[in-house]
């Protein structure tokens, strides 16, 4: 999980403020910013949001394609998400599951700052980055059961931010199995 400090803009997007040194899921890359995301930085992305964001969210997993249009680059797929962001997915086997498929978001960094100026995504963004999560699209890679497993945490995640949003403010944030539990007794 990277340092971040999430908010809602006045222009109705999440505005992402990276803190601390580099680490495992937040380091410099070539000319990038490489943010490796945890199902606790979705927690993060989506508790600033407001209701019909999360409202918009819901209903587009559940009435929508989830189907994005990877290209791959090597042994990873890249999405363009717009000039100076891509989604990065990782597909294959984990350090602890066989199966495993999580997305790394790319800005731009040419002139290598850190930490990483702040950015903002839209709620647009944000659900491509949670189809990237769950979408299948590559035969060969298939990972059922971790796009399975992140569908259920994501929809954990805003349930709760739709139910109950207290939950996820605070200075103890549940982390996303915790969300997953309290989702089911809700």
């Amino acid at each position: 999980m990277a340092n971040i400090i999430t908010e809602l803009t006045n222009t109705k997007k999440v505005k992402i403020t990276f803190a601390g040194r580099q680490a495992r899921h937040l380091r410099l890359t070539d000319a990038w910013t490489d943010w490796m995301l945890a199902m606790d930085d979705f927690r993060d992305l989506i508790n600033p949001l407001r209701k019909e964001d999360v409202d918009f969210i819901i209903t587009e997993l559940l009435n929508s394609s989830n189907k994005l249009s990877f290209v791959r680059s090597g042994i990873r797929q890249e999405y363009n998400l717009s000039g100076d962001k891509k989604i990065v997915r990782r597909v294959g086997a984990g350090n602890t599951r066989k199966q495993y498929q999580s997305v790394a978001l790319f800005m731009e960094n040419d002139q290598k700052v850190w930490p990483p100026m702040p950015i903002e995504i839209g709620r647009e963004e944000i659900l491509r980055l949670i189809r990237a999560m769950i979408t299948l699209d590559c035969p060969v890679d298939y990972c059922i059961t971790d796009s399975l497993r992140n569908l259920q945490y994501l929809l954990a995640i805003l349930w709760i931010k739709k139910t109950n949003p207290k939950l996820l403010q605070g200075k103890k944030k549940p982390k996303a199995n915790e969300i997953f539990r309290i989702s089911l007794v809700k």
